[in-house]
């Protein structure tokens, strides 16, 4: 797990501008709006523990998971008799298919090195707590990662580097809770935006540079402010491990949030 810390380390200091350590302590706020967690259960024939992903077509198979080495056997030696076969309907399929319905979700493609507690992956390096992520490294407590690096509490994202809290968007570049977005480098909190440069808080804009609540407001002011944000998320997440905006909530009512 060294390297994985290490990489959590250094893209919340780029970020925040100040190190935090510990990124077990972070996960339930890395897992906030991430559907897709990884959760964990024993083999249907073996105490070997298999990691799946919280999806449908997982979750309801119940305990019928098993590791892949006893997939292929079961795939082998389980079978219907053809009496069983031609007595298929759709309203008895549940229980005459109930000795053959098992499935594996070690999913995992190429190589892979120093990736743990996953699912459906590969090749990764360095990634924790991932699912259906490919291609990427430095990676963790996320759902759908495409060729990207060093992401964290991600959901559905391509090609994104240095990035924490991030969601639906393609090609960022160090952003800190920002969806829905394309092209945009050193974003915070920002919505349905594109090709932005040194943002925070803007929605449904493009082309932006020093940008705060979609108003240009110039290199100086911006930094100052940045400065100020970034210390209070730094100081919340040490002392509470978690924050309490983000790019869902933000926009609301203070009395509400």
């Amino acid at each position: 797990m060294e390297e994985i810390e290490q990489g959590f380390t250094e893209t919340v200091a780029i970020l925040l501008g100040k190190k935090l350590t510990g990124i077990k302590q972070y996960e339930d706020w890395l897992f906030r709006h991430v559907k897709g967690r990884v959760q964990k259960k024993k083999s249907k024939i073996s105490s070997q523990m298999v990691y799946l992903p919280s999806v449908d077509f997982y979750t309801l198979l119940g305990s019928n998971i098993v590791t892949l080495s006893e997939s292929i056997k079961l795939g082998e030696t389980e079978k219907l008799t053809l009496a069983e076969v031609e007595s298929i309907t759709l309203s008895n399929a549940p229980s005459s298919l109930s000795k053959i319905k098992t499935t594996t979700t070690e999913i995992i493609y190429s190589e892979n090195f120093n990736t743990h507690e996953s699912s459906n992956y590969g090749p990764t390096q360095h990634c924790y707590k991932i699912t259906f992520t490919w291609f990427s490294k430095y990676m963790a407590c996320g759902f759908w990662g495409r060729t990207s690096e060093h992401a964290y509490g991600y959901a559905n994202i391509v090609d994104c580097a240095f990035c924490v809290k991030c969601y639906s968007s393609t090609k960022l570049m160090r952003c800190f809770e920002v969806n829905d977005s394309n092209n945009c480098t050193d974003c915070y909190f920002c919505h349905n935006c594109e090709d932005l440069k040194d943002c925070m808080f803007c929605f449904n804009t493009k082309a932006k540079r020093y940008a705060i609540g979609n108003v240009e407001v110039g290199k100086e002011a911006y930094l100052k402010i940045k400065k100020l944000i970034q210390a209070q998320i730094a100081d919340e997440l040490e002392k509470t491990k978690a924050l309490r905006h983000d790019i869902y909530n933000i926009g609301k009512n203070a009395g509400s949030v």
